[in-house]
């Protein structure tokens, strides 16, 4: 069985059981902070959760003000997620669908802001940069992005070495990166506005707020 199939079955159980050891309703700090530093500016603009899992983040930015779309490949992430927004204090309005990254269902400029908490790092490198070339063209002028990704100082256990930038492990493809990766990937295309190191235990990621250049 090829990686993306491995993973797809790999993501299926992880929401089928709801135990896979990443945060379910409680959006990340940086998202939050964004949010609300830009809680006026933002009101009423339409963002794009990418691979949205139960919706965290989709939710955390409709309950802002936001027009926010969540989407995700796995129907059961969506279903999650549709299920955890009941009852929140929805101030803009809430969409979740099903899509692929590879083929994103929305038109150029449709965007005010894109997240991708998650996405990036399961993405083999030879295919990585026709998903990263398409993340700009989503994004209206100025759009921001907010990316989160394994820092290179990941590890899956203790005492884990590596001899390359990513590996297959238990059925997913991971990716790793310094910060002078994410600039060489990025730097032509986006401003990038913040890079913050995440070191919880041995779990380690970068996340970046960037704006479209």
């Amino acid at each position: 069985m090829k990686v993306y199939e491995l993973q797809k079955v790999y993501f299926e159980e992880a929401y089928r059981t709801g135990e896979h050891g990443w945060p379910v309703t409680e959006p990340e700090r940086f998202v939050m902070d964004f949010l609300k530093k830009n809680k006026r500016s933002l009101a009423g603009k339409r963002l794009l959760d990418i691979g949205s899992g139960e919706g965290r983040h989709t939710i955390a930015a409709a309950m802002e003000g936001l027009v926010a779309y969540g989407m995700d490949y796995q129907f059961l992430a969506v279903k999650r997620a549709i299920g955890f927004s009941k009852g929140k204090d929805i101030k803009g309005s809430l969409h979740f669908i099903a899509g692929d990254i590879f083929n994103i269902p929305f038109k150029d400029g449709a965007f005010d802001v894109l997240i991708d908490y998650g996405v990036l790092h399961h993405i083999k490198k030879p295919d990585a940069m026709d998903y990263i070339n398409r993340l700009p063209l989503l994004l209206k002028e100025r759009g921001y992005f907010i990316l989160s990704c394994f820092s290179n100082r990941f590890k899956h256990y203790e005492g884990e070495r590596r001899k390359r930038d990513w590996t297959a492990h238990r059925g997913h493809y991971d990716r790793f990166f310094k910060k002078k990766d994410l600039y060489e990937i990025f730097a032509d295309t986006f401003e990038i506005i913040d890079v913050a190191e995440e070191i919880n235990g041995l779990h380690a990621f970068y996340h970046i707020l960037m704006r479209k250049r």
